[in-house]
């Protein structure tokens, strides 16, 4: 006889052994349209340890119930279970579920006037990249800078970022920081400007670069200026050293002024080492504390010295 969904999801409850979790998941996503029951099935299905069994023999009722819904999106107005089943699907890395990635990546869902589908789009873009870069691309820029882009986690332009730097296509992100990354840094989203500034790619040509650190020093939006700080440090931009330090020592946020200066500290390069030391001894005494936290972590042996001082001025406040 065959179970309900009451034991199939008491069952669920009881099971242990990632397989059986698995099956037993998968059973009754395939029997129920409620909505506890669906959660705890999804729930258990992302699971790391039930995770790694699926593959492509369990896709059958993962694209059933997700086509289901994209049919009918009224039972999924917020797109949640077409998210959490297109991510399944996803995992399990199958070019046929394409069909499920177009859609994805089309679906909005305004309530009322705010757009709640954006996890959904930047699922689906992640499953269609490695199918169809191009298409994939093209989402990508419609998806950067986009009205309906998420407050909470910039998705999915932070999602359309990846795609095309891992396609090397850079250029709609330069687009971007100079059409609409000052909009979103000043919109709450200044984590997407900040991952743009540092996703320009190594051979970025060094003038227009300045010009872009002119134009975000202007607003002083801490996470869009940590993007320009990462990508000069990290790729160790020599050229952009002088840059570097009026970005730091010009900001109005103290945060940003210590992420700066760690940074510097961190990357244990002599040449930014020794421009950290250099800082330090012209620091304002405000500033003290800052650079004492910095130079605490500076690896060249002049760094002692400079502590002493900083911390003479540290205390002549």
């Amino acid at each position: 006889m065959n179970a309900s969904q009451a034991e199939l999801y008491e069952a669920l409850r009881r099971a242990s052994a990632a397989e059986a979790r698995r099956n037993l998941a998968l059973q009754l996503l395939a029997k129920t349209n409620s909505r506890q029951y669906l959660d705890a099935c999804l729930l258990t299905l992302r699971s790391e340890r039930v995770i790694a069994t699926l593959n492509e023999s369990h896709r059958s009722p993962l694209r059933e119930k997700c086509l289901g819904y994209f049919a009918d999106d009224k039972r999924d107005k917020a797109g949640l279970l077409r998210e959490g089943l297109t991510w399944l699907l996803v995992h399990i890395e199958d070019p046929a579920d394409a069909d499920i990635y177009q859609l994805g990546v089309e679906t909005y869902h305004l309530q009322p006037v705010d757009d709640v589908a954006q996890n959904l789009r930047a699922v689906a873009l992640a499953g269609l990249a490695p199918i169809d870069p191009p298409l994939a691309c093209l989402y990508a820029t419609r998806f950067l800078g986009e009205r309906y882009t998420s407050v909470f986690n910039c998705e999915p332009a932070m999602t359309a970022i990846d795609v095309l730097v891992a396609s090397d296509q850079r250029l709609p992100i330069y687009q971007f920081l100079l059409r609409g990354g000052v909009e979103m840094a000043q919109s709450a989203r200044g984590e997407l400007t900040g991952k743009a500034l540092e996703s320009l790619g190594e051979n970025f040509p060094i003038p227009p670069y300045e010009s872009l650190i002119e134009q975000y020093k202007a607003i002083d939006q801490p996470t869009a200026t940590m993007g320009i700080i990462n990508c000069i440090i990290e790729r160790r931009i020599e050229a952009l050293y002088d840059r570097l330090e009026d970005l730091i020592l010009s900001t109005r946020d103290r945060d940003l002024r210590r992420y700066g200066l760690v940074m510097m500290a961190a990357a244990r390069a002599d040449e930014l080492g020794e421009r950290l030391l250099r800082m330090a001894k012209f620091a304002r005494p405000e500033d003290a504390p800052l650079f004492m936290e910095a130079v605490e972590l500076c690896h060249l042996p002049e760094r002692d010295k400079a502590q002493e001082s900083l911390q003479r001025r540290a205390g002549s406040r």
